[in-house]
């Protein structure tokens, strides 16, 4: 594991307040994803997942409940749904262990937030939990980027490089669609990583530029 220097805001809420860290998170998180999927099965053509969605015109109707269950939405591949739980379980179990439970605790309810400040932002409705999971890839892979993640039980690849094609479909895709609303959102929404990392990568910035004048 990389030995990040975090801000000190999120080491003192670590100190002084996991009393209100969320016990056994990774499996809350997937229960909640799995009773998604078990909705999108029973009642098909997305009748309940139209119902979860994050539509802030519809919060502004008084539809308060979207805030909270868009959480619950899967990715839209029932097939797979053992796998991509399983998957999703086992690296939120890994940075936990990373991480420890507060810090899990924050980074979810920022990116919890973030989500929702960004949907009422831009206009843009959130039909998915797949940015979200994709920022806690992001956050395990700078802790553990070398780790490796065997794809289809066989090919073994770093978690930095899932993180890297990751960024670059999140990235790209809002470019090629013509659709700066949607970049915004993105961008908005990984505001958290930043919180986080933004510390350390700034740290890492100035020992480098330090190393390169000493050697001129």
């Amino acid at each position: 594991m990389r030995q990040i220097t975090f801000p000190n805001w999120l080491v003192w809420i670590d100190e002084n307040f996991k009393w209100l860290s969320i016990p056994k998170l990774p499996l809350v998180l997937t229960i909640i994803q799995a009773l998604g999927f078990l909705l999108d099965w029973v009642k098909p053509f997305g009748f309940y997942i139209d119902l979860l969605a994050l539509h802030p015109y519809l919060v502004f109707k008084g539809e308060i409940w979207r805030i909270f269950t868009f959480i619950a939405i899967p990715l839209p591949n029932n097939l797979l749904v053992i796998l991509v739980l399983w998957f999703f379980y086992d690296f939120m179990v890994l940075l936990e262990e990373s991480w420890g439970s507060m810090f899990l605790t924050v980074y979810f309810m920022i990116a919890w937030l973030g989500t929702i400040f960004a949907a009422f932002l831009t206009g843009v409705s959130v039909e998915t939990f797949a940015y979200m999971e994709c920022s806690f890839v992001f956050a395990l892979a700078t802790l553990n980027p070398n780790k490796e993640l065997h794809l289809f039980f066989i090919l073994p690849i770093a978690f930095k490089w899932i993180a890297f094609f990751i960024a670059g479909i999140l990235l790209v895709v809002p470019w090629v669609l013509n659709s700066y609303s949607q970049l915004i959102y993105v961008i908005l929404l990984f505001a958290n990583y930043l919180l986080f990392f933004g510390k350390d990568y700034w740290i890492r910035f100035r020992k480098e530029l330090d190393k390169r004048k000493m050697k001129h």
